[in-house]
């Protein structure tokens, strides 16, 4: 695990330039091939790097951690489907829909993580994490979402606030 001081110091030092979501390309009965995402990790790439966020504990959780690269591994779903069915596993990318027109790389200008009790931001497990980028949008990491990690807006995060 990365420590959160750590992980927010290279937030400030580095530009967002994509948000990658995993997910299966469903071909079955279908008319034409489905991406159907999975996102119990997401990974936030950087200029240099990648921030990796992971739904742990209960799926309450989201660890956060620096890595190389892009990397499913230790995702138990991912490693099942790969070793035991005819699945084909790819990544979404999901930094134009996200970012705006026109931008290829972002710096963050607000970093907040949230925690409760189960958090432990030394061993970089938070909450929720909550990014702002120079574009003024607004990226929220919510890992209690039934399906994974929502990856929501600012509204979604004065809602989770609000109800939490």
């Amino acid at each position: 695990m990365t420590p959160w001081n750590r992980i927010e110091d290279v937030l400030r030092q580095r530009q967002v330039t994509d948000v990658l979501v995993p997910g299966l390309i469903d071909r079955d009965e279908v008319p034409v091939p489905v991406f159907r995402p999975q996102p119990l990790v997401v990974h936030v790439v950087l200029d240099e790097g990648v921030l990796r966020l992971e739904s742990v504990g209960q799926y309450d959780q989201l660890a956060v951690r620096l890595v190389e690269s892009v990397s499913l591994g230790g995702i138990e779903f991912f490693e099942t489907v790969e070793e035991e069915t005819d699945d084909e596993v790819a990544h979404a990318s999901w930094g134009e829909q996200l970012f705006g027109d026109g931008w290829s790389r972002l710096r963050c200008t607000t970093v907040r993580p949230f925690t409760d009790g189960g958090s432990d931001p030394a061993g970089g497990v938070l909450k929720c994490l909550a990014l702002e980028l120079e574009s003024r949008y607004w990226l929220f990491f919510d890992p209690t979402w039934a399906f994974g990690i929502r990856i929501g807006n600012a509204e979604d995060m004065r809602r989770w606030e609000k109800d939490n």
